[in-house]
């Protein structure tokens, strides 16, 4: 498998469509706006990272694509009253922690029927267990935070399984 192959699926899981409002949390170098950027017509993506680094890097491959770029921590990055259909973010560690503050924000920022996609993929020792549980304790989080769960997915994408969680 291609090394990008987790942000393939990440990308399959939203089921873009081409006049979605997308923000990615933590976009790194910009792998899944530049195959989210290419459907999208009346739509638009967002992302958001805290490395200076990172969205230089991401600004370089996604330039000219009509991406918004923005460096800070979410949830302090200001979004001007955007409202997203599809919120995600992989491999995010703020998820895997009391992620309150956090959720609250997503919660305002979601659209009407709009989703939020948190996508893990532990360290390569690491097996189906763990990645289980690590879905398990995001799930309970995301409830306590009032949100329903949709489905939790698993995908074995070397260099170990991948979980999906889409909430509400």
């Amino acid at each position: 498998m291609k090394p990008n192959d987790r942000f393939s699926w990440a990308v399959e899981m939203l089921h873009v469509d081409p006049s979605d409002h997308i923000l990615e949390i933590g976009c790194g170098h910009g792998i899944a706006i530049s195959m989210i950027a290419g459907v999208l017509k009346t739509g638009t993506i967002t992302a958001i990272d805290q490395s200076a680094a990172m969205i230089s890097k991401a600004s370089r491959k996604n330039q000219g694509n009509g991406a918004v770029l923005l460096k800070g921590t979410f949830p302090d990055v200001h979004m001007n009253g955007h409202r997203f259909d599809k919120i995600f973010a992989f491999n995010v560690n703020v998820f895997l922690k009391d992620p309150g503050r956090e959720l609250l924000s997503i919660k305002s920022l979601l659209a009407p029927e709009g989703a939020l996609y948190l996508f893990f993929q532990p360290p390569p020792a690491d097996g189906m267990a763990i990645t289980q549980h690590i879905a398990d304790e995001a799930c309970a989080r995301l409830r306590k935070a009032n949100f329903s769960i949709i489905d939790v997915l698993f995908k074995k994408i070397p260099p170990s399984p991948c979980a999906c969680i889409i909430a509400r």
